[in-house]
């Protein structure tokens, strides 16, 4: 105590305010090691979709929904943990190897395989022969930016032969590469925009990849077949996970069905070209954000229908959700849940 009994200066209450102030403004700035996914935005999806001479319907509306997906720091995290509508994950469980733009740019090419996905689903479903050819090659999805790849190859990029080996399948990669050691120049050849090319990349060690590598995530060769040329604009929105709702929409505008008869429909899973419905991430914040868009009716993959139905509990929404696990189940649930 100073003389007189006075507090020292930095215990009164004006100072406790500013130091308390200045620790909240450095937790915002410290890495958590944690992403954030939280309640996102949804599309209407006769506005994103266009089929060639296919049938705008109204009323109602079928809705696609996205999370955001962020970095959390520490003062997020700490308070983040209390509020239901947040989930939170360990960076290396969610991004891998990858930094968040890599992640980013990994999950517009999910998207743009998803459209593809759903344009045969959905025509397919319609009743027109669409299908997916599989050709031979890896195609180049997304370049690690620490990798040796990274400025030499480019997504889009089609592998057909590292070394000597040939790679007919995307799968072949990972095969391949065991045949060489850490520290190895190999010959990758590619065909990028119609020409061959033979490029020289250094392998190194990616962590948590047995494997000599060279910093690339690969994926399938595919052309499909679409008898109705369809128009997808999906904005900055990336991932896999709209591929169902793009395929009834593109059912919906050839058929002239009007599946959602003047209701709010929304639904999310990742569709396979036969229709196949697979999990997808972040369906509490989904369920959140499609009640806030006024959907009562909202339809997800099988494997996610648990925690959806317990994320509507919680937060009290009176909503139908469907569990469905192909294109077929989704449209007759939707049309019973409607008519």
């Amino acid at each position: 105590m100073k003389k007189g009994g006075q507090r020292p200066w930095w215990v009164t209450p004006l100072w406790i305010v500013a130091i308390f102030a200045v620790g909240i403004e450095v937790l915002r700035f410290i890495p958590s090691g944690q992403v954030v996914e939280s309640p996102g935005v949804t599309g209407n999806l006769s506005k994103m979709v266009a089929v060639v001479h296919g049938k705008k319907l109204s009323p109602g509306r079928m809705l696609m929904v996205a999370v955001d997906i962020g970095t959390a720091s520490e003062f997020e995290y700490l308070t983040g943990r209390f509020r239901p509508t947040l989930t939170f994950h360990p960076e290396r469980q969610v991004l891998g190897p990858l930094n968040m733009n890599q992640y980013i740019q990994y999950n517009n090419g999910l998207m743009s395989q998803s459209q593809i996905a759903a344009k045969v689903a959905g025509e397919h479903l319609a009743g027109l022969n669409a299908h997916i050819r599989m050709l031979s090659g890896a195609l180049v999805v997304a370049i690690l930016k620490t990798g040796a790849a990274y400025k030499k190859l480019m997504p889009g990029d089609v592998i057909t032969k590292i070394g000597r080996y040939p790679v007919s399948r995307f799968s072949d990669v990972r095969r391949v590469m065991s045949h060489f050691r850490v520290g190895e120049i190999i010959n990758v050849t590619v065909k990028r925009q119609g020409q061959t090319q033979v490029i020289p990349i250094k392998t190194t060690r990616i962590p948590n990849d047995p494997d000599p590598a060279i910093g690339i995530v690969v994926g399938p060769v595919t052309q499909p077949v679409i008898p109705r040329p369809a128009q997808i604009k999906a904005g900055q929105i990336g991932g896999p996970s709209a591929g169902m709702m793009f395929a009834l929409e593109i059912y919906d505008q050839i058929t002239g069905r009007n599946i959602a008869h003047g209701h709010i429909v929304a639904g999310t899973g990742e569709i396979t070209p036969n229709g196949q419905v697979l999990e997808i991430g972040g369906v509490r914040q989904k369920v959140v954000t499609v009640y806030r868009a006024g959907a009562r009716v909202f339809v997800v993959p099988k494997a996610n229908y648990h925690a959806a139905r317990a994320m509507a509990a919680k937060m009290g929404y009176h909503m139908k959700i469907f569990a469905v696990t192909n294109i077929d189940q989704a449209l007759h649930d939707i049309e019973s849940a409607t008519s």
